[in-house]
């Protein structure tokens, strides 16, 4: 445009002209010498790598070359020419320093990110590793509580559970056993042989009349702990009673029920007698009761009956119950690190944030400074800019309106 605008001149203003465009007219040889460094694309990383670090200082030194040299056309109009000749110094100064500060604040912020990405790296695998043992440890951690709080005092609800789960198991055995019995009398009783409520109902009778007879014994086990013998003759003979019913009516029948398989075995020749019945049935009943009795039966029994006669039972004090843990030591100690990570990496995100965005904010800011000091003969910054916090608050940013111009000897004060 210049080269057009001077040859359509007359060549007694050819030279006026070109001494009035001197300080300017280098100026678009060098743009156009920047343009075409940055036209190049024949290396796409190359090109990348040229937009990344030399496009905003490419910037800032067109607008800085172009407010300096049109500056120099308003200095005879100026007051205080001195003062805006050292602004304006200034500016380059911190151009030069703000383009520093910028390529440093690339590299660490790239160094930042390789710690941040290791960091993250490290944290997930350790959560992985943590999940994954957690996993695997879990059937022995559940072992290991149910243990402990197994061995320490309280309620036995695992004696409680065996019990009515023991009774539960003798009602189905005896209700299969007795229900061709007891199907032939309800069918006399009510003249149907369909009775699809029999079985239920004869497994919750059983199961009452087995789990009375752990009541009864546990009964007459305190009476003679007691030595109260008027009640240890009294349960004894209700304990003969309640003997004598399940034997009859229910070990019995179990009874006769293997016994065409013990006459195969010895090819007929065993035949056993209703004596042999009822002795066998005897001590099948006290085997049985025995050995459930010292096994659960004298631990779950008086659970039971203080549940339904809401007596209600004493807890364990609190120093002897095992205190509640969640989690192994280990496991803490693992968690405690996941948590110190999650903490730096937080932190390091907020730094990381900072060195990728205050970097061009230091050239940008340099950029506008040029303009600013062009137009008002004062800093619209103070460079560097050290915190985005710091750039947020904009008294401590700006300085315009009443504030002293940003000279050196302004800056000597603001240090003093």
């Amino acid at each position: 445009m210049v080269p057009n605008v001077e040859s359509a001149l007359s060549p007694e203003w050819r030279l006026v002209f070109q001494v009035l465009t001197l300080p300017v007219s280098w100026i678009p040889t060098v743009q156009g010498f920047i343009v075409r460094f940055f036209w190049d694309f024949s290396s796409p990383p190359l090109a990348a790598l040229k937009f990344a670090l030399f496009l905003l200082p490419a910037l800032l030194l067109i607008v800085g070359m172009w407010c300096t040299m049109c500056a120099v056309y308003t200095l005879p109009f100026r007051g205080g020419r001195g003062t805006f000749i050292a602004t304006l110094l200034t500016t380059w100064w911190d151009s030069g320093r703000g383009v520093f500060f910028f390529w440093a604040g690339i590299a660490r912020a790239l160094f930042l990110s390789v710690g941040w990405i290791w960091g993250l790296l490290r944290m997930l695998a350790a959560g992985l590793y943590l999940a994954l043992f957690e996993l695997v440890m879990l059937p022995f951690s559940l072992i290991r509580r149910a243990t402990q709080s197994s061995l320490q005092p309280g309620i036995p609800w695992i004696a409680v559970m065996l019990t009515v789960f023991w009774s539960l198991l003798e009602a189905g055995i005896f209700s299969y056993t007795l229900y061709p019995t007891v199907s032939e009398i309800a069918t006399d009783l009510v003249g149907s042989a369909s009775h699809p409520f029999l079985q239920p109902l004869l497994i919750v009778m059983l199961f009452l009349l087995i789990a009375g007879s752990f009541a009864c014994l546990h009964v007459m086990v305190e009476a003679i702990q007691q030595r109260n013998w008027k009640d240890v003759v009294q349960m004894v003979l209700v304990e003969l009673f309640v003997m004598f019913v399940e034997v009859m009516f229910l070990y019995r029948e179990l009874v006769d029920a293997i016994t065409p398989w013990l006459a195969q075995q010895s090819g007929g020749q065993f035949r056993m007698g209703i004596t042999g019945v009822i002795l066998i049935s005897t001590l099948a009943w006290i085997g049985i009761r025995g050995m459930t009795w010292f096994l659960f039966g004298r631990f779950g029994t008086p659970t039971l009956l203080a549940i339904i006669s809401r007596r209600g039972m004493a807890e364990a004090p609190a120093a002897a119950r095992p205190a509640a843990s969640a989690v192994f030591a280990w496991t803490k100690e693992m968690l405690n690190h996941v948590k110190g990570e999650i903490g730096w990496f937080h932190a390091t995100g907020k730094e990381l944030v900072e060195a990728y965005v205050l970097p061009p904010l230091q050239v940008v800011a340099a950029t506008i400074n040029f303009i600013m000091v062009f137009f008002t003969g004062r800093h619209l910054f103070n460079l560097p800019l050290k915190t985005l916090h710091a750039l947020m608050e904009t008294a401590e940013v700006i300085r315009l309106g009443g504030a002293a111009p940003h000279t050196p000897a302004s800056r000597g004060a603001d240090s003093r």
